[in-house]
């Protein structure tokens, strides 16, 4: 069940800050040069009960009512929740009860495993530290985790395993630009970014490829700008389905470097193409409840049919609806379809997976398998845009 509650400002943010000042004033303090760190909410949709932490590096040091406590390698801690208590058991024995518990090590290097038990779900591997704390009867995970480790892991959840440099590239400035912009997008909850993909999708460390985390250092520093030197919107998305689409026809913006872009490299991708079919009386319902009057449509009146993008759905009479409308819906995988009708169903043949707006993933993926650069992937999606070091 998806967590939604609000969550006291000022509580967690002190909390918060207490484990960063500790970590970075006292037990980091020697270590002129660990890199930026950035905090991110792990399992964010998920009302976390009982967890379990296996440090893969030797060194890490569990931080207990302000005492740091030794923890061996491959060493299993349990955690669970009593009240707004954290307890923490370690081979049978359990910690006095904790507000708040970090796992923490120097080297930004350093691993661990994370494993979910109540509600279960896959184990993964995070560089980094560790902050556990209990809020609204969950325990909140945050992984402070170094700045380019994080984008390489973002990379890996977004693209898989198995892109070009070049990609990896691409996809890198765009991760940056977005965390550059959104630093403060969970602030108020104590972290900087959740794991989720209305932030950024980020399902661990990419170590076991050091490819792409080669690839992603290779634009430290670097983001993506507009005409007048701002960080760019730098959205994307799986597939356009053959042609991007524009800020104004989604979110009714004007951008001038998110216009649509016809794209040649994506339409023989496994996401270019899709069916789905809807009943006619809730095809009906739906278009009633944004004031159409369907009792003057006969069903020849809902076909629809376009080789381009296009922001509204056109009905007889001079009525419209916005596709995205109907996409979210109807649960729809694109916004871009052809609409007939057949008996009491609505047929919907579409193209594209996703909003459509910015890079197309599979599209810059068979650019850079082209021999294109990752400048030439930033260009070509975000017209105008321009990649720089940051200041």
């Amino acid at each position: 069940m998806a967590y939604t509650k609000h969550i006291p400002k000022k509580r967690i943010l002190c909390r918060e800050l207490q484990f960063v000042l500790v970590l970075l004033l006292g037990w980091l303090a020697p270590h002129s040069l660990c890199a930026q760190r950035v905090s991110i909410g792990l399992y964010d949709t998920c009302s976390i009960q009982l967890l379990r932490v296996c440090p893969l590096s030797a060194g890490y040091k569990l931080l207990l009512n302000g005492k740091f406590v030794e923890v061996e390698k491959g060493t299993e801690l349990n955690f669970s929740s009593r009240g707004r208590m954290l307890i923490c058991e370690r081979a049978g024995n359990e910690y006095e009860p904790c507000e708040h518990i970090a796992l923490v090590h120097t080297d930004p290097n350093a691993q661990f495993e994370l494993s979910l038990l109540r509600p279960q779900a896959e184990t993964r591997t995070y560089d980094g530290n560790l902050s556990l704390f209990v809020d609204f009867g969950r325990i909140m995970c945050l992984n402070l985790v170094d700045q380019e480790a994080y984008i390489a892991g973002v990379a890996l959840a977004e693209v898989g395993a198995k892109a070009k440099p070049e990609l990896y590239k691409a996809q890198a400035l765009l991760i940056r630009t977005y965390l550059m912009g959104n630093r403060a997008k969970h602030l108020e909850e104590g972290f900087n970014l959740c794991d989720q993909v209305h932030c950024q999708a980020y399902k661990g460390s990419a170590s076991k490829y050091p490819y792409i985390r080669q690839a992603t250092q290779q634009t430290a520093g670097m983001v993506v700008v507009d005409a007048e030197g701002n960080l760019i919107t730098s959205v994307f998305h799986a597939n356009c389905g053959g042609q991007t689409a524009s800020a104004r026809d989604v979110w009714m913006t004007e951008t001038p470097y998110l216009q649509s872009v016809k794209d040649p490299y994506c339409r023989r991708s496994r996401g270019a193409n899709w069916k789905k079919t809807v009943s006619l009386n809730d095809w009906k319902r739906f278009l009633q409840s944004k004031g159409v009057s369907t009792e003057r449509i006969n069903n020849t009146g809902y076909l629809y049919r376009s080789e381009t993008r296009e922001g509204m759905y056109e009905l007889p009479g001079g009525i419209a609806v916005p596709f995205r409308d109907l996409r979210e819906y109807f649960n729809l995988k694109s916004a871009w379809f052809n609409v007939a009708v057949d008996g009491g169903e609505v047929l919907l043949s579409g193209r594209g997976y996703g909003h459509g707006i910015g890079m197309c993933q599979e599209g810059a993926i068979r650019m850079a398998e082209e021999g294109k650069t990752a400048a030439e992937i930033i260009n070509f999606y975000f017209r105008g845009a321009r990649i720089v070091k940051q200041q």
